[in-house]
């Protein structure tokens, strides 16, 4: 367990409510230097509303939030030099190319203009370089708002549900260039409602539903720990699915187009049970557990992005 004393974010005891509403209730969140730190829930969850209190964009009913050791409020200019953000929506100059808008940037911040060239290749954007920043595309543009971010090497990211709003080829695009070694010993704070995404890139993550931080876990334990169950699809027994429910160590089984579907928590004895009712399973795809199911294990519901 991080200590506080450690943490490169702390968040003790922040509620929040809105004309009597709570939005935020009793939140601790521990960020340890270096680390990618997923806060993860579906829309609606308070991701950017906690976003915001640990920026020190808006005032807590309660609570305390520092960075590097320092409150966020009042606010800090030194603190927040050292700080990089990528909200939901960025502003960029807009009749300046991205190379200019890094630019300017970088002079605000007393950058060396090599650093605008490292974001520039590390962000997929040199064969945008002379392209005006009003006319990127979305992916482009979320790209470029995550250079902005890091043109000045800040100690701490933050990134806001960085993938929202692109279609599946640009999401992909970006995770892998999430996953680069510029990030290597950055403290990185993400929050998303993909959960398959926060699995590839985060190395703590944070269930955060209704308001509360549920758990804070390494994706890979958070599943195990709740017993998440595998999927195993066998396309070539749709006949058999009868047969495939019975077995003991299938908890439970679905039909659908793909063939049949089934949940268990021991794949090891499912085959070899599948084997031995003479089921077909050399076309089988398997699926491990995942924090879909570990969302459903804490909260009882499932999981509606």
């Amino acid at each position: 367990m991080t200590s506080i004393d450690d943490s490169a974010v702390d968040v003790s005891g922040v509620s929040l409510s809105i004309k009597g509403k709570p939005i935020l209730q009793s939140v601790d969140l521990q960020v340890r230097p270096g680390s990618f730190h997923g806060i993860i829930g579906p829309n609606g969850a308070g991701k950017s509303t906690l976003f915001d209190i640990i920026l020190g964009f808006r005032a807590p009913s309660s609570g305390d939030v520092r960075l590097l050791g320092r409150p966020t409020r009042p606010r800090d200019p030194e603190l927040y030099r050292q700080v990089g953000v990528q909200p939901q929506r960025t502003a960029f100059f807009p009749k300046l190319s991205v190379r200019e808008h890094l630019t300017a940037l970088s002079d605000m911040y007393g950058m060396r203009r090599d650093r605008v060239d490292l974001m520039l290749d590390v962000l997929d954007l040199g064969r945008h370089a002379a392209t005006r920043t009003e006319r990127l595309s979305g992916g482009e543009r979320q790209r470029l708002a995550i250079a902005s971010a890091l043109v000045h090497e800040p100690r701490v990211l933050l990134l806001d549900e960085p993938t929202a709003g692109l279609d599946p080829t640009a999401r992909h695009n970006l995770v892998e260039l999430l996953r680069s070694s510029e990030l290597d010993g950055m403290t990185t704070v993400y929050t998303t409602h993909y959960l398959e995404e926060a699995s590839r890139l985060c190395d703590v993550v944070s269930i955060l539903d209704r308001g509360r931080v549920l758990v804070t876990r390494e994706p890979h334990l958070l599943v195990a720990e709740t017993g998440a169950q595998s999927s195993i699809l066998l396309p070539a027994a749709v006949h058999q699915a009868d047969l495939i429910g019975a077995l003991a160590s299938v908890a439970a089984v679905d039909v659908d187009s793909g063939g049949v579907r089934l949940r268990t928590a021991d794949t090891g004895r499912a085959f070899a049970e599948l084997s031995a009712a003479g089921v077909d399973t050399s076309s089988a795809r398997v699926t491990d557990g995942s924090l879909e199911d570990a969302f459903m294990a804490y909260t009882g519901r499932s999981y509606e992005a």
